[in-house]
């Protein structure tokens, strides 16, 4: 069942490229779900450069964050920005049909709360 609120269930989702550090990028997903009273329930990344979202053989992390909100109590899909889906609107449309259909939805946070978070733990 799909909570709602302050104790809201969340699957966040990462998409850099191959030399690129997630761990800021996380710590800012967690501070900004605490902040809201979410919880993180899973965490995917994908290190790859220009895959197709749709193709779960190029994006499996992105796969599994979609198969966790079929199978948790989470209900979104917690990312930095649109474009760790895809820049192209089309991309992103279809992983957003793909999120809808197993009970969620899509939630940007913004770089800006990226580098709140980085200033905070400077």
């Amino acid at each position: 069942m799909h909570q709602s609120g302050l104790d809201r269930a969340v699957v966040a989702y990462l998409c850099t490229t191959v030399h690129t550090d997630p761990q800021p990028l996380l710590r800012a997903c967690d501070d900004y779900a605490r902040l809201r009273g979410w919880r993180v329930v899973d965490v995917q990344h994908d290190a790859t450069v220009q895959s197709d979202p749709a193709n779960s053989l190029q994006r499996p992390a992105l796969a599994h964050a979609i198969e966790a909100l079929r199978t948790t109590d989470a209900s979104v899909l917690l990312i930095v920005s649109a474009e760790m889906i895809s820049p192209l609107p089309t991309e992103y449309a279809q992983v957003t049909s793909r999120v809808t259909r197993v009970g969620g939805f899509i939630h940007a946070m913004g770089w800006s709360e990226v580098r709140s978070a980085n200033r905070r733990s400077a």
